[in-house]
């Protein structure tokens, strides 16, 4: 990925569910809209049938610094439906909390 407006970025997650017997590899595409360094990040967002559903959602994250460190705003819109929506809105936490542990390491 190059750090800049309009330029586009593709990385793949694997995840396995414990009652499953493979892991699962998610694609993801995307590029850059606005970038200030060390104080904002926005994206488009596009993955497939268990994500996005092919649409191309806009992702927001905002960096603050605070006394304890820097906190992590993040807004996800422009789903193609409410299930997509909730299945994002659920799996966001868990997402933050394995890269705020990876930090900590």
């Amino acid at each position: 990925m190059r750090p800049e407006v309009n330029a586009v970025f593709f990385f793949e997650t694997e995840f396995k569910h414990q009652s499953e017997a493979v892991v699962q590899r998610h694609p993801h595409y995307g590029r850059f809209l606005r970038l200030i360094v060390g104080h904002l990040v926005e994206m488009t967002w596009v993955t497939g049938a268990l994500g996005t559903e092919g649409a191309e959602t806009i992702v927001t994250v905002e960096l603050q610094q605070s006394s304890a460190g820097t906190r992590l705003y993040l807004k996800h819109a422009g789903f193609p439906n409410a299930a997509a929506r909730d299945r994002h809105r659920e799996a966001w936490p868990l997402v933050l909390d394995q890269i705020g542990a990876s930090l900590k390491a």
